[in-house]
């Protein structure tokens, strides 16, 4: 007979830990997105301005500015759900905010691969 009670309170420890581990794992990376994506930012901000300024010399026009401006709305998004997935008490709350971060800094990370690869293999050549 005791060796279930004994099971089940092994097992309750054994599920805290993995809620506690859960929880650690989405602050880990909210704080990793909260740190990264005001620098992705910066970059895009950046290479927007070279971009019109070569846009400006070279007397074209190109999508990769507008791309980078798309970008950097992303990562100004998942700055601020980071941000507020930071802030916020429940538990609930923080994952969904951690995902919604989550998804837009890699739709930005995308966003910015794919003008990476415009502006070497079209305005390069």
């Amino acid at each position: 007979m005791n060796l279930p009670l004994e099971l089940f309170c092994i097992q309750s420890f054994h599920d805290m830990d993995e809620q506690q581990l859960s929880q650690n794992l989405h602050r880990k990376i909210t704080e990793h997105i909260f740190v990264n994506s005001p620098t992705m930012l910066a970059l895009c901000l950046t290479v927007i301005g070279l971009l019109k300024i070569y846009a400006s010399l070279q007397r074209i026009t190109t999508l990769a500015d507008n791309l980078l401006a798309i970008c950097l709305v992303a990562f100004l998004l998942a700055t601020i759900f980071s941000y507020l997935a930071l802030r916020a008490i429940p538990e609930r709350r923080v994952r969904v905010m951690t995902r919604i971060a989550d998804w837009l800094f890699l739709s930005g990370l995308t966003c910015a691969t794919a003008v990476a690869l415009f502006v070497a293999f079209v305005l390069a050549g």
